[in-house]
């Protein structure tokens, strides 16, 4: 079954899945000096590594390419690369010229036939004209069999434990099933990873091949949204472990394909007169509308808030749907809290401050609205208890509770303090208290409790008598929220803890972000 996995990971792999796997894959053969190069100025090379063997180290670069490679792949694609790789020497500081070198093409599929055999001819040439090692073939076969032999199959073997297999193989089925995934379902699998020993290699591969394996799987059931939600699980992973900036770049450049790819479903679906809709079905399709446009606006607000270069087109559209679609403003419970927050630290970067002011008032509207009646289920809802409670009014039988707090709501206040208008403070303020929405915050006591949802360390607390004026202090987040924490406030990555966890923002991080926007 294991076989069976890494086998259908490797198939439909691209390259951006499989560089971080591939270098754990690596280090637990025994390479090391291990760097990704992938790039502009890569010259051939994706990752280079060393190897000792005997008494002689070896200087290796590899090139992967994903799917099957054909003759005529080969011939404008891989060939040049492979020669580029062979005569220049430059790709990073750590590549040692004066070490013997071995260039290694490696592919997801095979090579096929006519490929092979001129692949066969080409390392002829290698050898005489270029001067150089005939060039080694890593292909799917060996891939999967190094993947089993070298890590996986010792990592269930290192921990023995039933449930994380049972746990691993039905979390794939619930995708494959197409089984309904939130952020809360993918936050409770992930938990486990922050619990190994991460100085351990197979540990790291495994949770390396997870993230990618199980994005992969979701980028393909066109789910770009639940694929931002694993690999925000493993930036998690990676900043309790304080190692992200080792992986910084390679993550990056594969959520910059995520949001391109569901920037071209969006430009797809708009084309069309009808509203955005990306997951809707059946009776509850009006539902799903807002929280189409939600989602998609979140996935594009992590690309213009962490992308080192933002694309206009992203931006462009962002802006579009945020004017054009009011399913923006109903926000369906206070698990897209996070949304309001995300969206409105774009609009200030962007300079949208007019934008802003409408965006926060339209949603204040629509929330006053839900709690003159029974307001918004509470974070930690599933989607059947937040229709539940839109609907419960109006049908007999549904269950629901009234709400009296949001998180929502302090949200709306947080970020009216930061665009700085004073009347739109004061006036979603008294709509608020006019309803008698009473502030819902969290406040995290332990280093530990940053990381997880629902600890037990995480406390809630409620601000019924909340001031309506606008005053020189932040917000009642920051009031509690903890000076000394092991993550840098300072860095971009926090947004995918937040986006991952729902249940809190970092004010003193958004702060400094506002402001320097």
């Amino acid at each position: 079954m294991l076989k069976s996995v890494i086998e259908d990971y490797l198939t439909s792999t691209k390259e951006l899945q499989l560089f971080l796997p591939f270098m754990q894959l690596l280090e637990l053969k025994g390479f090391y000096d291990i760097h990704l190069t992938h790039g502009g100025t890569e010259f051939g090379k994706d990752i280079i590594a060393k190897m000792r063997t005997g008494a002689t180290d070896i200087q290796y670069s590899f090139q992967l390419k994903a799917g099957d490679v054909n003759l005529g792949k080969f011939r404008d694609d891989v060939r040049p690369q492979l020669i580029e790789a062979c005569i220049n020497k430059l790709s990073h500081p750590n590549f040692d010229s004066s070490l013997p070198y071995q260039v290694v093409f490696v592919t997801s599929g095979s090579l096929l036939q006519p490929a092979a055999i001129a692949f066969q001819e080409f390392n002829r040439f290698v050898d005489k004209t270029l001067k150089s090692l005939p060039i080694e073939t890593w292909e799917r076969q060996k891939l999967t069999s190094d993947f089993l032999i070298s890590g996986i199959e010792p990592f269930f073997e290192l921990h023995r434990s039933p449930e994380l297999v049972g746990r691993f193989f039905h979390f794939y089925s619930q995708i494959t099933n197409n089984d309904s995934i939130d952020s809360f379902n993918i936050e409770e699998y992930t938990k486990h990873w922050l619990e190994l020993d991460w100085n351990n290699s197979l540990n790291k591969l495994q949770v390396l091949f997870e993230s990618y394996f199980f994005s992969k799987l979701l980028m393909d059931k066109g789910k770009q949204y639940e694929a931002t939600l694993v690999l925000s699980a493993l930036v998690r992973t990676l900043l309790k472990n304080e190692s992200y900036n080792s992986y910084r770049e390679a993550i990056e450049m594969y959520f910059d394909e995520i949001s391109t790819t569901l920037l071209r479903v969006v430009e797809s679906k708009s084309r069309d007169t009808e509203p955005l809709d990306l997951y809707g079905e059946g009776f509850f399709k009006i539902f799903y509308y807002p929280s189409s446009c939600l989602r998609t606006l979140e996935v594009f607000s992590l690309h213009i808030l962490t992308s080192v270069k933002p694309l206009k087109e992203i931006e462009s559209l962002f802006l579009r749907i945020l004017k054009e679609e009011k399913g923006c403003c109903y926000v369906l419970s206070n698990n897209y809290a996070i949304s309001v927050v995300l969206i409105s630290l774009v609009l200030l970067k962007l300079g949208e401050t007019e934008r802003l002011r409408i965006f926060l008032n339209n949603v204040c509207v629509w929330l006053c609205d839900r709690h003159e009646d029974i307001g918004i289920s509470p974070i930690g809802s599933s989607r059947q208890e937040e229709f539940e409670q839109l609907l419960s009014e109006y049908l007999t039988g549904l269950s629901f509770q009234k709400e009296t707090s949001s998180f929502l709501a302090c949200a709306l206040l947080d970020m009216a303090y930061l665009l700085g208008d004073k009347s739109l403070f004061e006036h979603i303020a008294n709509d608020l208290k006019a309803v008698g929405v009473a502030l819902e915050f969290y406040h995290i006591l332990s280093d530990d409790a940053l990381y997880t949802y629902n600890h037990r360390e995480i406390v809630t607390s409620f601000d019924p008598d909340f001031s309506i004026k606008f005053k020189n202090e932040y917000s009642r987040m920051i009031q509690h929220e903890r000076k000394q924490n092991s993550i840098s406030v300072r860095d971009r990555a926090i947004l995918f803890l937040m986006f991952l966890l729902r249940d809190r923002y970092f004010p003193s991080f958004i702060k400094d972000f506002a402001n320097q926007s």
